[in-house]
Order: C-alpha cells, then structure tokens, then sequence
C-alpha cells in the first residue's frame, strides 16, 4: 500500500498549494457574518519532491533558521477543546483518554467544511486547542498564523506513520501537521433500490436526472461536488480554466432541480430512511450501516472515470489553552490500537502503519476503504481553489437552484 500511496501522492499535484487570502474565503459568506461557509475541499497536495520521505517527523524539525518555542510540557490539564468534521473520533477513545489523563471535559465542536473552519478563525475564534483541515488548507492555516508548530518529541507514537504522507509541499519539513484519515470522494447507494450500474460520473448523473430524481444527496463541500462535473468532463478536478468550469456550471445546474438536498452531517439518515437512495459522499457512514440489516445493502462506487484523494490532519491551534493535553492527545490517537478503533469506527484509511495488524480484516481488505494499486492510478489530490470567484459564483448558483 505504502508504494501505491507514495505514488499517487507523488504526481497527484505537480504546484506547490498557491498562496490565498482569507478574505476570500470569508467572501464566501456573501459578507454575513454567520460562520455557515458554504463550500469545502477534501483531499491532499503533492510533488515529487516527496522521494526522500523519512520513516517518522523528526524530533525537532527544521524551522528555516526560525527558532520556535514550544510550549512548556507540564500536568495534562482537565480540559480539551477540539473543533472538527462530525462523527469523527470514536467515543471510546474519547473515554479512554480521559480516564487515562483525568480529564474532565473533552468538548466535541463541529464544523461541515474546510471554509466554514477558515471564516471562524479568521472571525477571531479563540478557545479551542487542536481541529483538523484537510491537507492542502493547512499552508493557509500556517500564512494566517492559526496554528503552531509540532514538538515532535511530545509525540514519540508518530513514529508509526506511513512515511508516503510525510515531508508533502503541504508541511515539506514535518513542521505544523499530523496526517490523520485519508480517503475519496464516490458515489453511496442503496443497492436493494439502485439496480442500475453506478460505476462512473456520468452514469450517476444519468441516473439522478432520471429514474431517482429527488432521491439524491451531495455533501455540502464545494470541492468534492466540482469533482463529478470535471470529472466527467475528463478534466482535473483542480482546474480553474474557465472554459472548463463553465461547461461544469451546465452539468450543476441540470443536476440542482433533481437533488435532494446538500448534507454533510447526517447524509447516512436519508440514505438509512430511504429518502434518498443515491449520495456523493464518503466512506464513513459505510460501518455503520453495513452492522445494520436494515441497511447492510448499502454499496460504495469509485468513478472509474477518476476521483478525489484526500488526506485530514491534525494541527494545534496557536494560543491553544490546553497545549499538555492537546500534545498528550496527539500521542494517544496514534497509539496503534487507537488508531485502528479510529479506522473501526470511522470508515476511513489510517496513514498509520503498525494501526493496520489491529483493524478488523473485513475493514482493511475492502477496497471501498483502503484503494488498491489498480484504483489509486484513476485517483486525483487537490490545492485549494476555493478563492477562485468563478467556483465561488457557480456554488452559489447551484445551491440556490437545489430542489428547484
């Protein structure tokens, strides 16, 4: 797996993620001051300079010449505060961390997409101690001085990571971030419902036009619902030409009148009620469901005309106010065992190797999870283009068209 990774890691983006203003993204907003963004991007960044990937972030990474203090170690304080994607962390590792470190309150906040996190940092957000962008925002996160540096030597269990998702464009010396999941962007279905094929973009379409209007749902996040359009068009799913995202914008606004809705919290509820029986999403809800009979029909499709590969990470904040216990809980995840209950419980790949002996073989041997060799070359990361006006106008115009 580790080769097959490096690889799609290596060519996925051949430009290093652009620099972008946070003002953009908190245009997003259409000027409100309400933190609901209303678009995302999953996935991860790359270049070949990735060759020379170490086995583990070293213990004191290089700053550049910067000298950087670390906060201080001392007592796991009794609280924690975490901002991030919903259903994210297993709660018996939540329970098991605070009986291990007494602590007392592990608060849960969440957020539906990477933009929603970027307009409440750059809203002045202040109190929470760790959250989790996925890879490519995290350069912006690091240009806006919203978080800090990693003491690696606080987290000596980071020595289990894969090393195909270190030394990326994203963080090339292993500075600001820790992988946490990775995985794609596809299509989920009702298999007992859906007969029809639902192998590729186009085929997905025909079928949401057509027989299941009104019966699908899209994750509410700009960058994976740009990849079935682009996609179809044979084009990256990075691409800000504009011929290309008008010819998009026509596939969008013909597929609006037949979604359901725009969901990234609870798209497992429609699909379990069979109020929708067709969704571009994730792996996630796919444990889950499958334990449940009544929905165990439920079946996950990789494009074969090409998809999203991303990557999630884990920062601490800058004044993070619990830094003990936000370095005590980075350590702790990445224990193995731990590791694995998060793949268990989450539906999605660990970049942690020595996780992989622990994860349930059901979990680990499905492609749907862990993509083989053969899927991985059809598979695309992604920079942030969430500041390109042109997405942010047709977002906007497609979901004001949803249902219409």
């Amino acid at each position: 797996m580790a080769e097959s990774l490096d690889e799609i890691l290596r060519r996925a983006v051949i430009n290093k993620v652009p620099r972008r203003s946070f003002l953009a993204a908190a245009g997003l907003l259409g000027g409100s001051a309400a933190l609901a963004a209303c678009s995302g991007g999953t996935s991860t960044a790359t270049s070949a300079a990735s060759a020379g990937a170490s086995a583990a972030p070293s213990a004191a990474p290089s700053g550049g010449g910067e000298t950087t203090s670390f906060p201080p170690a001392g007592d796991v304080e009794k609280q924690l505060y975490m901002y991030n994607w919903s259903d994210y962390v297993s709660p018996k590792n939540m329970d098991a961390f605070k009986a291990k470190f007494g602590v007392e309150k592990f608060q849960y906040d969440t957020f539906a997409n990477n933009e929603e996190l970027l307009a409440k940092l750059q809203a002045g957000a202040t109190g929470y101690d760790f959250t989790c962008p996925t890879a490519e925002y995290v350069p912006a996160l690091v240009e806006g001085d919203y978080i800090q540096k990693l003491d690696w030597s606080r987290i000596p269990n980071a020595a289990t990571m894969d090393p195909a998702f270190l030394n990326r464009p994203w963080d090339p010396n292993n500075e600001w971030l820790m992988p946490k999941d990775f995985g794609t962007t596809g299509i989920l279905y009702r298999s007992k419902v859906v007969k029809e094929p639902v192998t590729t973009w186009q085929e997905f379409n025909d079928l949401i036009v057509g027989k299941y209007s009104g019966k699908t749902v899209f994750v509410d996040s700009m960058g994976d619902v740009f990849v079935m359009p682009l996609k179809m068009l044979g084009k990256s799913i990075n691409s800000v030409e504009k011929a290309d995202l008008d010819a998009a914008r026509d596939i969008l606004l013909k597929l609006a009148p037949h979604i359901l809705a725009l969901d990234s919290d609870t798209y497992q509820v429609k699909l379990a009620s069979e109020e929708a029986v067709l969704c571009l999403g994730w792996t996630g809800p796919m444990v889950a469901m499958r334990a449940d009979p009544n929905t165990a029909d439920i079946m996950y499709s990789v494009p074969t005309d090409g998809t999203l590969f991303w990557l999630d990470t884990w920062v601490m904040l800058k004044d993070a106010p619990n830094p003990n216990a936000t370095y005590a809980w980075f350590n702790f995840i990445e224990d193995p065992e731990n590791q694995a209950e998060e793949t268990n419980f989450n539906g999605y790949g660990t970049p942690n190797d020595a996780a992989k002996k622990f994860i349930d073989p059901a979990i680990l041997n499905d492609p749907v999870f862990f993509p083989p060799e053969a899927a991985m070359k059809n598979l695309e990361g992604a920079v942030d283009t969430s500041s390109n006006q042109q997405r942010i106008d047709i977002w906007q115009e497609f979901k004001s068209a949803i249902g219409g």
